[in-house]
């Protein structure tokens, strides 16, 4: 139930509860109309377009074109409404960029409601700020619906329409263009359909939604439908107020006894004259809740609305939907609970859990989905398989470099301990157009010797390990062409058939998001993020070779040639956080594929920083030292935990070896090493001593206790 209590309604809202009380007991229908203010704490409305826009013209590469004509139209109008200026930005924008161009900008103010915990996991990791959002990506959104803020109104208002369908006519008729009543209806466990209304009063067929909420969307959505895909989502405000067929088809859409009309001011003019239609043909009650709170101004819409409507309308000031909704909810008898801010399941790992990975009959299990599972709860790993389907294979693709890093020996060690399990272990050397061939060799021993470390101690199949060199593929593949087959088709083999995929298809991902997937850029959500880094990502192009491009029209290949051989989720890719992008975009490229399994990000290093590849005990020992009497040196993701938890601990889970300790003192948990520090033992080189042992490639019995 609602905290709120009826002395904590304005008198406008009171009012209005009974009325609406009254017709919901009596077994009256009501026709729930609702506007921008209803989402207005979390959709910026139009001044706030406005915003977005202008900032969207700051960034445009026009040498200030744009910039420049919306500030000609601004001052051309002078004082005049938001809405006037609106228009004429819409004006503007469609002469000097496209003809749906503030399409962008209306769902760039509609991604301003969705804050996901991870932007790496969401279906905008794929997408530029800026580019337009497809029926796909807009749906899936949606569907995320753990990522976006709903007001309290929202909230309430999802569960009213969930739990009391009937009473609304399955119905609900928004001038909004956002999905936030579609988000609200699913998240109480109800149907939600979006049907947005055309010039021509038309939202095509909504059949399949059979109990179902059906929310119509009267000047337009945020993204296409079966029934609108463009080029313009939103009508153009010049065009609605000469819709006779738009005011038609919603007069069509009003069936109740009972019409509440809330959020919204009518500015076009759509809802009064629709309900003016309905007025001629039968009698209804219309009640039409202001947020202003000034009864003398009620009074005043009131005649106005008569006028336009010619019944009579019923006006209540100060009316918040946050509050009117939750109570209406109260009134029907409908619980509204607390809503959860995330999916529990995504972070399954819990401090309290990582403080007792080490424990010495802590071993791991024997089989892969279980390895998995402890691999995320204990150390952090992020495994973005769907479903629970084991893995029957896994491709790790590592590109060459002078020297392997201790991120390649983590990742080996895994590699090592799924492929003892009975998983083939795809290890991809990306080695198109190496500069450093010599240093292949080398390389691969590091890998081949720590996957080798990964399998010491644990019982299973043997191993199934293969390298494979992803040049000698890419010429193989451009000498002896495949026979074209409907699954190749689907999945190309080749690089240029992957380039016309990316390239040419309608599920392009953006420019940045590519260059951000191959690691040319950093990565980042968010206007004010990139605003803030613009010179680090300029500076990132500038001095990143071209041939970093090269990867997704290489590597995707090869992993299209392994999901000909096999089912998609026997496939699952392995790396770091990094490679999360570029799979993402992958699955967007191609579909649903297989998931990624990547190992915790370190903080601020690279593969070819010194201090993640050093040459000598005592390189790694003064890093160590060095690090530590930084601020910040104990946080989670720096150099030293990142070590201790994966360079250490990791390997010791995962071949059952003994547990490091200093003196008496069991180096088994972070807590643990942290306080053998403060109390003066050498921890930092019992740490030094066990991860140089493995990176540089001790005696197996050097591996045992280190005192």
């Amino acid at each position: 139930m609602t905290d709120l209590n009826d002395d904590e309604l304005s008198t406008g809202e009171s009012l209005l509860l009974a009325r609406l009380s009254a017709s919901l007991s009596g077994s009256e229908q009501i026709t729930l109309i609702v506007g921008s203010g209803m989402s207005a704490s979390v959709v910026p409305r139009v001044p706030g377009l406005l915003e977005i826009a202008d900032q969207y013209a700051a960034g445009r590469n026009d040498e200030g074109a744009l910039q420049r004509a919306l500030a000609q139209a601004r001052a051309r109008l002078g004082s005049a409404p938001p809405i006037d200026i609106y228009r004429a930005y819409r004006r503007v924008f469609s002469d000097w960029v496209s003809a749906g161009a503030f399409d962008v900008i209306a769902q760039q103010a509609v991604l301003k409601a969705y804050a996901p915990e991870d932007p790496m996991e969401s279906p905008l990791a794929t997408r530029g700020l800026g580019q337009r959002v497809e029926r796909g990506v807009g749906e899936t959104l949606e569907n995320e619906r753990y990522g976006w803020q709903l007001p309290r109104g929202v909230e309430a208002l999802g569960h009213l329409l969930a739990q009391t369908a009937v009473a609304f006519d399955n119905r609900i008729i928004t001038t909004n263009f956002d999905p936030l009543v579609e988000i609200a209806v699913r998240h109480a466990g109800g149907l939600a359909v979006s049907l947005p209304l055309d010039l021509g009063g038309g939202f095509g067929a909504s059949a399949g939604a059979d109990g179902a909420i059906r929310v119509f969307h009267v000047h337009g959505f945020w993204r296409p439908t079966l029934h609108v895909r463009g080029p313009r989502l939103l009508h153009d405000p010049a065009r609605i107020t000469a819709a006779t067929d738009l005011v038609d088809g919603t007069a069509a859409l009003i069936r109740g006894d009972t019409v509440c009309v809330l959020g919204t001011t009518d500015w076009a003019g759509t809802l009064s004259s629709a309900i003016a239609l309905v007025a001629r043909r039968r009698r209804i009650r219309v009640l039409w809740g202001l947020l202003d709170a000034d009864p003398d101004q009620a009074l005043r819409v009131s005649e106005r609305l008569r006028a336009l409507t010619g019944t009579d309308v019923e006006c209540f000031p100060g009316v918040d939907t946050d509050r009117l909704f939750p109570a209406l909810a109260d009134r029907a008898g409908v619980i509204v609970p607390a809503r959860e801010t995330g999916r529990r399941h995504m972070i399954r790992h819990h401090k309290w859990e990582r403080e007792l990975v080490t424990q010495p009959d802590s071993a791991p299990p024997s089989d892969v989905p279980g390895l998995l599972l402890q691999l995320e709860r204990r150390f952090g790993w992020v495994n973005q398989q769907q479903g629970t389907r084991r893995p029957a294979r896994v491709l790790w693709p590592v590109r060459l470099r002078p020297r392997a890093s201790v991120i390649h020996m983590v990742q080996a060690f895994v590699a090592g301990a799924l492929a003892q399990l009975g998983v083939e272990v795809r290890m991809v050397l990306d080695d198109v157009g190496t500069r450093t061939p010599d240093t292949a060799d080398s390389f691969r021993a590091d890998l081949q010797r720590w996957i080798d470390a990964g399998e010491t101690g644990r019982s299973g199949r043997g191993s199934r390990v293969r390298f494979v060199s992803l040049g000698e593929f890419v010429e193989q593949s451009q000498r002896l062409p495949r026979t074209p087959s409907p699954e190749s088709l689907l999945r190309p083999t080749d690089p240029w058939g992957v380039a016309r995929r990316i390239f040419y298809s309608d599920r392009n991902p953006s420019l940045y998001s590519m260059l951000a997937a191959v690691k040319a850029v950093p990565h980042l959500a968010d206007w004010d993020a990139l605003e803030a880094n613009a010179w680090p990502i300029v500076q990132a192009m500038l001095r990143t070779d071209a041939s970093r491009l090269l990867i997704p029209l290489t590597l995707w290949p090869y992993l299209n040639s392994m999901l000909l051989e096999s089912q998609t989720g026997d496939v699952l890719t392995l790396g770091g956080r990094d490679e999360a992008l570029l799979w993402a975009s992958w699955r967007q490229t191609f579909g649903l594929g297989p998931g990624h399994l990547y190992n915790p990000y370190i903080k601020n290093l690279k593969h070819d920083a010194h201090m993640l590849s050093w040459s000598t005990r005592e390189e790694l020992r003064e890093h160590l030292y060095r690090t530590r009497e930084l601020h910040g040196w104990d946080s989670d993701g720096s150099y030293v935990p990142w070590l201790f938890h994966n360079a250490m601990l990791l390997p010791v889970y995962l071949t059952s070896a003994t547990m490091p300790r200093v003196d008496d003192f069991p180096l088994d948990s972070w807590a643990a090493f942290v306080a053998a520090i403060e109390l003066g033992k050498p921890a930092l080189d019992v740490l030094a001593d066990r991860v140089n042992d493995l990176y540089l490639g001790a005696r197996p019995d050097s591996l045992g206790e280190i005192t």
